[in-house]
């Protein structure tokens, strides 16, 4: 894995996330996450691409506000990689960092860290 790798990754990642359409969605997390993905947050774990695309859907569908962005550039370190975010939402911006761990050149797990921006 190259640093073009972890651009289109960041890309990827960011497009995903703002992507309204479910069709567009999934086939921009098959580019980046393995089909069996595990997606860790502190309530919840979702299992799937199905299920992190369902998440993102009610995410963008129930705030209209909802914005996903890059706060800093991805850092890659061995087989996995950190990267920090900004959401904006109608409660307010929140600061995120997600961190990637790798199988096979795609994220097979996904743990989100999501904390208010002050």
């Amino acid at each position: 894995m190259d640093s073009t790798f972890f651009t289109e990754l960041q890309q990827t990642h960011v497009n995903a996330w703002n992507e309204k359409d479910s069709a567009k969605r999934i086939e921009l997390l098959k580019k980046i996450y393995k089909d069996e993905i595990r997606m860790y947050d502190k309530d919840f774990i979702f299992e799937g691409l199905n299920a992190v695309s369902d998440f993102i859907g009610k995410l963008i569908a129930e705030d209209p506000a909802y914005h996903f962005a890059a706060a800093k550039p991805i850092e890659p370190l061995q087989n996995s990689a950190r990267f920090y975010g900004n959401i904006q939402t109608s409660g307010g911006l929140l600061n995120s960092m997600d961190f990637f761990l790798f199988e096979s050149g795609k994220v097979a797990h996904l743990y989100a860290y999501l904390e208010p921006a002050v």
